[in-house]
């Protein structure tokens, strides 16, 4: 009824104007373009999973309108997202019904759109969500004209719970039959109705209230994301189901900083520690794999959605390295390092990237377990512990009130409530003898459940985003650990992205050219590869990554500010005529936040955006301290622009001294060498606090002192 209401709501539910006669107007031509599928020369896991569909499937292009307007065909647009696999579902669910796919095939020009590329239309999707009052769901189905305005929209449901193809042929009936009726009126409401949408865009760009008080309120919104955890519930409000990796990021930055009032440091501190106690034995963790899952299904994190992702991987990881800085618990970073392991193994493709990572809807069960599987696998002494750890049981470990329906009786998820080490102790084993049996154990229960699940098809399609987030990840392993790996890592990365995704001054998204509305890099992009740019210069003290990250905000300025918003895709890759623009979290980080985050880097380092382009980078809506979970990017950068701690390091430091500058956290503590007039004595490093305060240290044991100390109660 939801989905029957949409359609009705939309512009098609008006009464249909009388068309022109049609003998007056020159007739429909479907180009052979339009004859085939036509996905096939194009880049990209999402376009890729699609070429040998029976649906003619054309790219997201100019060509593919101008196509559309001289076959008078709407456009049946799909908008996936490559993180939720549900979409390879849904669009295999069309191509099995012959009589779906002939309707599509003869009534629409069929399209399909990689929502996390074509960033702008992935966002369009949660504002037309919005105006009709429904869940955000993926993929979308939108009807839309040649001159690219919706004309109606339809959330795929979640499967199982409706019958997609129902709804599909109800709203492929009413829209067909209006445009039979009189496709004119179609055309010319639709686009009235993208001139409203146009207008509204324009009024909420308008009507936004900036902060006064940007670091009073930035203390108001951490108070507020600590007072949302229920240490006696351990429930977070207003998270969700997602993997909270912005929030532990934000929260054990916040317990770092010593400028913050104690209070807050230590109510952040707090908070982190209780989720990660909740979340580190929990089956978020994959303890065969080393995976980290990003979302669940129900109110327990006991029940993942099996669901990982490159960027999704890398941002969990980042977040638990923030955490161990702040908790100094070791299993932190372990659990930070094993994810790491894991995306080098799942998402590294022949060209020494990485990519997206999409991969085909898996049934729930096949993650899953039984007690008679564990003891199956497993001798009966490793059984017995490997049970024990890892909360399974013969009726099913899964709570109920995360499974109301009991579907999964009888099944476990597994996580793992106790370290290696630990689990030693318990059995009075030394760890050096006991670590080979429990990888060992771990061993045959990956293999046994390799092959229930069967062949996985593994995405081989090289990722401008989630590599430019994996040298960002590696950057913040090295600070952590000081393993060089991690930092030789990181800079043959970001040398090879460089090299792949750099055309001219211009970054494309795939390591192939595609038409910029495909392939051309949106302003989400270009932030993503600001900040590693800026991470490798943190721990390299290389000038040319400062120079590069200075590059891609001047060149980010020129192609995403105008008209006062900052534009998610640059002008010459829009197809759909809306300021759209991305202010808060809704798929991942947010370009406002990135930029915001990226513009108090460059400034403490002598490098500022120009000043139009920081205008819009750096306000802090006032609406931001009310939502602070949406929003947590961009309070992280207000934080550190009010609460900055910045490093003038001599030349002639002692090798030591310099490591540990560059293993302090990548941000909130900006680096760069002295030049002169800084009166920097030799051999030593100058500290300069907030409201004009400094210090001089030289050796690395009162650099931490003075930088990191941590709140005591």
């Amino acid at each position: 009824m939801a989905i029957c209401g949409l359609i009705l709501t939309t512009s098609s539910c008006r009464k249909p104007k009388v068309p022109s006669p049609k003998d007056l107007l020159p007739a429909p031509v479907v180009a052979s373009e339009l004859r085939g599928n036509g996905l096939g020369a194009f880049p990209g896991a999402v376009y890729q999973t699609q070429t040998g569909s029976p649906i003619h499937w054309q790219p997201w292009t100019k060509n593919t309108m101008e196509r559309a307007k001289g076959a008078r065909r709407l456009m049946f647009v799909v908008i996936a997202m490559p993180q939720v696999p549900g979409f390879q579902s849904a669009l295999a669910k069309l191509m099995r019904n012959p009589a779906v796919v002939e309707a599509i095939n003869d009534k629409y020009v069929p399209v399909l759109v990689d929502g996390d590329t074509s960033r702008e239309m992935g966002l369009l999707t949660a504002e037309l969500c919005m105006e009709i009052k429904c869940t955000l769901n993926s993929p979308m189905f939108v009807w839309m004209t040649s001159a690219g305005n919706p004309v109606a929209w339809m959330p795929v449901p979640e499967s199982g719970t409706t019958d997609m193809i129902s709804l599909f042929k109800q709203a492929d009936g009413r829209v067909s039959q209006m445009w039979e009726d009189s496709w004119e009126y179609v055309i010319n409401n639709s686009a009235q109705d993208n001139v409203s949408r146009r207008q509204r865009f324009e009024k909420m760009k308008d009507s936004r209230g900036l902060s006064a008080q940007p670091a009073a309120d930035v203390i108001r919104s951490l108070r507020q994301l600590s007072s949302l955890y229920d240490v006696y519930s351990r429930s977070f409000d207003e998270t969700g189901g997602l993997f909270p990796s912005s929030v532990i990021t934000l929260l054990s930055c916040a317990a770092i900083r010593p400028e913050l009032p104690q209070d807050v440091r230590i109510h952040s501190l707090e908070t982190v520690t209780e989720l990660i106690k909740d979340l580190l034995p929990s089956a978020m963790f994959d303890p065969l794999d080393g995976g980290v899952f990003l979302s669940r299904q129900g109110t327990s994190w006991d029940l993942p959605s099996f669901v990982r992702d490159c960027p999704g991987q890398a941002r969990a990881a980042g977040s638990l390295i923030a955490a161990y800085r702040a908790t100094s618990d070791p299993r932190t970073l372990e659990q930070a390092l094993n994810v790491i392991s894991f995306a080098e193994k799942a998402f590294s493709t022949p060209e020494g990237l990485f990519s997206v990572g999409v991969s085909p809807e898996i049934a729930p069960e096949k993650w899953m377990w039984s007690l008679e599987d564990i003891k199956k696998e497993l001798s009966p002494e490793d059984a017995d512990w490997w049970i024990k750890e890892s909360g399974i049981k013969g009726l099913g470990n899964i709570p109920p009130e995360a499974d109301p329906r009991r579907q999964y009786f009888r099944y476990n998820t597994m996580g793992m409530a106790l370290t290696v080490s630990e689990i030693a102790k318990q059995l009075s084993l030394p760890e050096v003898i006991f670590r080979p049996r429990f990888e060992a154990a771990k061993a045959k229960l990956l293999a046994a459940r390799n092959a229930r699940m069967g062949k996985v098809a593994h995405d081989g399609c090289s990722h401008a985003g989630a590599t430019f987030r994996m040298v960002s990840l590696y950057a913040e392993a090295f600070a952590a650990t000081g393993d060089e790996n991690y930092r030789e890592k990181a800079v043959a990365l970001i040398n090879r992205a460089r090299e792949t995704f750099v055309v001219g001054a211009q970054l494309r998204m795939f390591s192939k050219d595609a038409p910029v509305s495909i392939g051309g890099g949106r302003a989400f992009l270009y932030a993503l590869a600001t900040q590693s740019a800026l991470d490798v210069a943190a721990i390299t003290f290389d000038d040319q990554w400062l120079a590069w990250a200075e590059d891609l905000a001047t060149t980010s300025a020129e192609k995403f500010t105008g008209n006062g918003i900052l534009k998610e895709c640059p002008d010459e890759g829009r197809l759909v005529d809306l300021p759209i623009s991305d202010p808060a979290m809704i798929f991942d980080d947010s370009t406002a936040g990135l930029f915001s985050l990226a513009e108090t880097r460059l400034a403490e380092v002598g490098r500022p955006l120009v000043a139009s382009f920081g205008t819009l980078a750096t306000p802090l809506p006032t609406y931001v301290v009310e939502r602070p979970v949406l929003h947590a990017d961009l309070l992280l950068a207000t934080m550190f622009r009010h609460n900055r701690t910045t490093l003038v390091v001599a030349s002639d430091v002692s090798p030591e001294l310099k490591l540990a500058v560059e293993r302090l956290p990548l941000q909130g503590f900006p680096r760069r060498l002295a030049k002169p007039g800084d009166e920097v004595p030799p051999g030593s490093v100058k500290i300069l606090f907030n409201e004009g305060a400094s210090c001089i240290v030289s050796t690395s044991k009162s650099l931490q002192e003075a930088v990191l100390p941590l709140p005591k109660k």
